[in-house]
């Protein structure tokens, strides 16, 4: 080695090492866990993961970190402690506005998780009947756990006599007055068993949308067997590439050939590129979609017309706004059977983080391709106002109710987003609006699109928990 550059080596500052502030994991296995989706293992394997990503075993002060494992039922899971003090209370769901903890005189718990899945009906029934009760369970934990700590509550969608009724998001939504909610993992379960929500709360004050009452929902029978799935996308070519965010054909064709008959007729409100379509073709459907973006509607005309061969009279693009989706779409093409869309998922292209699909803002800009959908004030993507999305989106999907007929099944995919350090519920909040009190539709499951084709980042790594969400929520809507 030269002189120089020996001299240069010598006097180089050391590599700076990233300090690991919230566990003692590896950064590795820091990374596997910001996952939004995992195999569900055994309830050990599951606390002792949560135990050990949310607290490190000792202390800056040098004390062992407390932790705390309520379980709303008389269910105990197995629970390995894993070097920290582990705390367990046991409360039956109808005493839950009553629990306290016992100890007057005792050092604020580091983490506390709740376990709900035990409770089933009963829970539900109390969520529905006394949301106050449940605003005060959540406030008592909150009373015992320390200022910034984590809290992780464990939950399924539950199936009732009514149908199944979405219990994690309302508990989440409750708890919302009291913690932040910071985030969902979605446990999956190999058999037919719903998935397990770890909806993670902080005790920090809310910076999201909090409700001050959540409406009563109507719910009815699932419309799909499929609780979760993992379709394979082939690579999008030159022309869907242009689009900032397509869904996949392969998923759109799962929910059509369950949900329809050959022959009928498949509608999407805001068609894109033309995917739905596409999809409904495949299976010998009849297709229909409207596009407020003159240069989608082009490309969507030209990808279905190449899939659709002779199959003339088959299928049509309106080039419009969905709001008039009455008036848009021809006689021909009426009663629709089936709606499916991928709404713009708020303000999240906006987010210069944000990367689609495979690909980067940065990425895409420096392609010259576009990296939102347009800037036409009608673009639902454009809107600043989070409550105004939600309710202009719920509009639309109101005058979709109006071009089907009772008991069809409209099909929305979407995703929780985090938007300036704040999580926003678009899924939950969509089903609470269009589902509420003189909502027009029951809410009829989730089937969650699960991405394994993303590449993970390290989000937060060392300091914060951010997970990469790479599930994506296909909320099923029966029309009452």
């Amino acid at each position: 080695m030269p002189t120089a550059q020996r001299a240069a080596a010598s006097t180089a500052k050391p590599k700076r090492t990233l300090e690991n502030r919230v566990n003692d994991m590896s950064w590795r296995d820091w990374l596997l866990f910001q996952k939004s989706f995992f195999a569900l293992p055994g309830d050990e394997v599951l606390y002792g993961d949560l135990v050990q990503f949310f607290t490190k075993r000792l202390a800056p002060d040098g004390r062992t970190n407390r932790v705390m494992a309520i379980t709303v039922s008389d269910w105990r899971p197995a629970i390995e402690a894993h070097g920290r003090m582990l705390f367990r209370e046991t409360v039956a769901p109808q005493d839950i506005g009553r629990w306290r903890y016992g100890e007057t005189d005792f050092t604020p718990f580091d983490f506390i998780v709740v376990d709900m899945r035990g409770s089933g009906a009963a829970m539900a029934e109390q969520v529905a009947a006394q949301q106050g009760d449940v605003r005060r369970f959540l406030d008592n934990c909150r009373a015992i756990l320390k200022e910034g700590g984590f809290c992780v509550l464990l939950s399924q969608e539950v199936e009732t006599a009514a149908g199944r009724f979405p219990l994690p998001w309302m508990l989440a939504s409750l708890a919302r007055g009291t913690f932040r909610l910071r985030d969902e993992r979605i446990g999956l379960q190999a058999d037919d068993a719903a998935p397990v929500y770890v909806n993670v709360l902080q005790a920090i004050p809310e910076n999201g949308p909090v409700h001050e009452a959540l409406p009563t929902l109507h719910v009815g029978a699932p419309a799909i067997r499929e609780q979760w799935v993992k379709p394979r996308p082939k690579p999008r070519n030159k022309k869907e590439i242009l689009h900032p965010a397509k869904f996949p054909e392969e998923l759109i064709q799962t929910f059509v050939t369950e949900l329809t008959d050959k022959g009928a007729v498949v509608f999407d409100p805001m068609g894109g590129t033309g995917s739905t379509a596409v999809a409904a073709l495949a299976t010998d459907r009849k297709a229909v979609i409207v596009e407020l973006g003159d240069t989608w509607a082009e490309i969507a005309r030209g990808r279905i017309a190449d899939a659709a061969g002779d199959a003339r009279g088959r299928w049509h693009v309106a080039h419009g706004d969905a709001r008039k989706a009455a008036k848009l779409i021809p006689a021909a093409f009426r009663p629709v059977s089936y709606t499916v869309t991928s709404p713009p998922y708020w303000r999240i292209l906006h987010n210069p983080g944000m990367h689609v699909s495979d690909e980067g803002q940065k990425a895409r800009q420096a392609k010259g391709l576009r990296t939102t959908y347009s800037e036409s004030k009608a673009d639902l993507g454009n809107v600043q106002d989070y409550q105004h999305f939600i309710d202009e989106l719920a509009s639309i999907y109101d005058c979709c109710a109006d071009v089907m007929a009772p008991g069809c099944v409209l099909t929305i995919v979407t995703k929780n987003v985090k938007y300036e350090r704040a999580q926003y519920p678009i899924a939950w909040d969509l089903v609470l609006k269009l589902c509420g009190e003189g909502g027009r539709f029951e809410y009829a499951g989730t089937t969650f699109w699960c991405q394994d084709d993303v590449g993970l980042k390290p989000f937060g790594m060392g300091c914060d928990w951010i997970s990469n969400i790479l599930h994506n929520y296909c909320l099923h809507l029966r029309v009452r």
